[in-house]
């Protein structure tokens, strides 16, 4: 099987598995790139929410694969190698 093919048969499955899971305001914003992306993403319906007490202070609960479908490129920092003296 192409290499495309399996990423993107994997990418699925993440997604299928994670339909049904939430995550909170805070971590959603650090996925996607800041609270104000999210914002925007949850006002033009790209990313749905739902608020799970009926409370003054409920904690607004986003679906997380919908989060992850719009997660932002991340730089992968490489660890400094030191180099120890003999």
């Amino acid at each position: 099987m192409e290499r495309q093919a399996i990423e993107n048969r994997l990418l699925a499955n993440i997604l299928a598995v994670t339909s049904t899971m939430t995550i909170g305001k805070t971590k959603a914003a650090r996925i996607v790139g800041g609270k104000g992306k999210l914002e925007r993403l949850h006002r033009s319906g790209k990313v749905t929410c739902q608020d799970k007490v009926n409370a003054q202070n409920g904690k607004w609960r986003y679906n997380l694969s919908e989060i992850l479908m719009h997660c932002r490129a991340t730089q992968v920092k490489q660890k400094e190698t030191t180099q120890v003296k003999q």
